[in-house]
């Protein structure tokens, strides 16, 4: 039939005058298959890895990835994890004719992953090459997630750039062709697991400064009119500590508001999913958390509005939350956001306005948390809570509610701001020292120096807590002092035991602690018991006619005259107690964090002088100065401060004082409960 329509139509074409024109071959290219032949993590080290998928696929055919099919991994019931690294992928083209059959076909193809990046600025990575039409390449990508899909593409590889210029190696692009069809095939779909607020910012390798997804527009959650919604898929952990696993079900992502500011809000999910602590060396962990798992699940984030955002209040449930991932001062946070609301908790009677708080208690932030060594030898950083940038601990709670306990509010204010330009440089760590870092030299070493003495707690500010005036007017950011090393019930951190020394009592012999401190060194004194004590050289002893301590109170002293051994006599040993009664010395180590009360407490004078001219106002100094606060509040990090990580309490109901002996709190701060 078909020829003969060509017949008639030739006929027809002669009788009319006109000539005939060969129709086209469909020999040339139109498309290519694409098969995904194998898929690959690649480590910070540059190994490949198997990918692992979701935990309920896994549990589906024993407790081990090795134990899953390789040919169901990828699929929509077996999804991948999203990496938050590279992947690496060997693919299998074929180029195809327009009517779908194999072409012989030589040249190069370009790769494209969607949704994704190709990674790497290694462009052999990026494109393959086919020979009599079919060839085996290799490519790189990041930010897969979803639904994911590769491209084979008949056109020139994209470079990358960087300031202007191209990035990499630009000899390893391929030679271009004379011409380009743009033709293009992709593969079947990989099925990787949905966007959740920790799978975009959990750190590849062990630094804290960046996401992974910078740069990445995004979609957290899922709307019920959009289809089911959005569930974890965690692995089962051991809960109660019985040494058994316990199933962790299906829960569906619950984006919680756990605060608003003038710019924008905070956002936590409650069902994020616990993460082991990575403990190799070269996670370079101090003190591996108790549980195996980082006090962070890396679940929260901060949305920048760039204005209030109107309708949300703390306490609000969403369903969706959408932007692009940015860093900015090494927090990472969305911009250009929109959501969609789940429930307005304002709409509920009063008593139900924090129902979903309740679910988010704060994490304690403590010492171990600072990334400090559990040992009794002082450290130069330790006076910096998570100085260091593979801190993942205090990165897992970025812009989570946190608490600090009992810290200790600036009584000096500096202003460092030497010759009056507006700035004061900052400073770093070299080799055990605080010095100036920066490429621009500083214009006055002075202020470098003001700065580090200030912020540090040494020279005439040794055991006693500093802001630099010129932060603190600028940013409203100043220092406070977190608790010591020692028992809790002294009102110490009692996350790192190797911090301080136990004596163990007796009524009958003086017995004393095994290392003497130095001078200058502030030590807090615990005892179970009423205890006689007395400070002296390494042969010291103690006796019914030295000062009693009474049982379970604190005395803080500062060692001078080289008496940096510690001698304690019980008064009376009650005839059996488990376990045996001591005492316990601890060297302060005056780590500090910032805060800023100035958005949620702006009634509460902080930078203030016990001799001020007004009396009610010097009165509320030495109130202020006298107690110690715990204070709430969200963590953020601020990559030039020093310190470098903040807490930003939400009102005045954030913070609460301990008042000093025979004071109050000053205002407007209640007394913790």
């Amino acid at each position: 039939m078909k020829k003969h329509w060509l017949l008639m139509a030739a006929t027809a074409a002669s009788v009319s005058g006109c000539y005939s024109v060969e129709s086209p071959s469909n020999s040339n290219l139109g498309s290519f298959r694409v098969v995904v032949q194998s898929i690959s993590a690649v480590s910070s080290s540059d190994s490949l890895q198997p990918l692992s998928v979701v935990p309920s696929c896994i549990k589906q055919y024993g407790t081990r990835l090795d134990q899953v099919p390789l040919d169901v991994r990828g699929k929509e019931d077996c999804r991948y994890i999203v990496p938050n690294g590279q992947v690496e992928l060997v693919v299998d083209v074929t180029a195809l004719d327009k009517s779908g059959k194999a072409l012989d076909f030589n040249g190069p193809v370009a790769f494209k992953v969607v949704p994704g990046d190709i990674a790497d600025d290694n462009y052999t990575y990026t494109w393959t090459t086919l020979a009599k039409g079919r060839g085996i390449g290799k490519l790189r990508a990041q930010h897969v997630y979803g639904e994911v899909r590769v491209w084979a593409l008949d056109e020139p590889v994209e470079p990358r750039y960087v300031d202007g210029g191209i990035a990499g190696n630009v000899n390893q692009l391929p030679v271009e062709p004379g011409s380009r069809t743009y033709a293009a095939g992709t593969s079947a779909t990989l099925f990787f697991q949905e966007p959740t607020l920790a799978a975009v910012q959990q750190p590849q390798g062990y630094e804290n400064r960046y996401s992974p997804f910078t740069g990445q527009f995004v979609t957290i959650g899922r709307a019920p009119e959009s289809g089911s919604v959005q569930y974890q898929n965690c692995p089962d952990i051991d809960l109660n500590g019985d040494g058994k696993v316990d199933p962790q079900p299906a829960k569906p992502v619950t984006l919680l508001v756990t605060g608003t500011d003038p710019s924008g809000f905070f956002v936590t999910d409650l069902t994020s999913c616990p993460i082991p602590e990575d403990t190799s060396s070269a996670a370079q962990v101090n003190v591996p958390e108790p549980s195996g798992y980082l006090p962070g699940t890396y679940g929260s984030m901060f949305v920048y509005n760039y204005s209030f955002p109107e309708g949300l209040n703390a306490g609000d449930l969403l369903w969706t939350l959408s932007g692009s991932l940015q860093e900015f001062t090494s927090t990472t946070q969305l911009t250009f956001p929109s959501w969609t609301v789940r429930e307005h908790v304002r709409e509920l009677p009063p008593d139900q306005w924090n129902k979903y708080l309740k679910l988010n208690p704060p994490v304690e932030l403590n010492l171990r948390h600072c990334g400090h060594k559990n040992q009794l030898a002082p450290q130069s950083v330790d006076t910096l809570c998570g100085y260091y940038n593979s801190n993942l601990k205090l990165e897992s709670m970025e812009s989570a509610l946190v608490k600090l306990r009992r810290v200790r509010f600036p009584k000096f204010f500096k202003d460092c701001d030497l010759n009056g330009d507006g700035k004061v440089p900052f400073f770093c760590s070299s080799s055990g020292a605080w010095t100036f870092c920066g490429t621009t030299a500083p214009l006055d070493n002075n202020e470098v120096q003001c700065n580090i003495e200030c912020t540090i707690g040494t020279g005439p500010y040794l055991n006693s807590v500093c802001t630099e005036r010129t932060q603190y007017n600028s940013f409203g950011q100043f220092v406070v002092e977190m608790a010591g090393p020692g028992p809790r019930a002294a009102g110490l951190d009692d996350s790192l035991a190797g911090r301080w020394q136990e004596v163990l009592l007796s009524d009958t012999a003086s017995a004393k602690t095994a290392t003497s401190y130095d001078d200058g060194t502030e030590v807090s004194v615990w005892c179970d018991l009423d205890t006689y004590f007395r400070f002296g050289g390494s042969t010291v002893t103690a006796a019914n006619t030295d000062e009693l301590l009474p049982a379970k109170t604190r005395k803080d002293v500062i060692i001078s005259g080289g008496k940096g051994t510690v001698a304690f006599l019980a008064q009376k040993l009650p005839a059996a107690s488990t376990p045996a009664p001591r005492c316990y010395v601890s060297r302060n180590t005056h780590s500090r964090v910032l805060v800023m009360t100035r958005d949620a407490v702006p009634d509460l004078r902080v930078d203030c002088d016990e001799n001020d001219a007004n009396e009610t106002r010097a009165l509320q100094c030495r109130y202020l100065h006298g107690a110690t606060f715990d204070v709430v509040g969200h963590l953020k990090q601020i990559q030039a401060a020093r310190p470098r990580w903040m807490v930003l309490p939400r009102d005045a109901d954030d913070v609460c004082c301990y008042p000093g002996p025979g004071m109050q709190c000053p205002s407007p701060i209640k007394p913790c409960e």
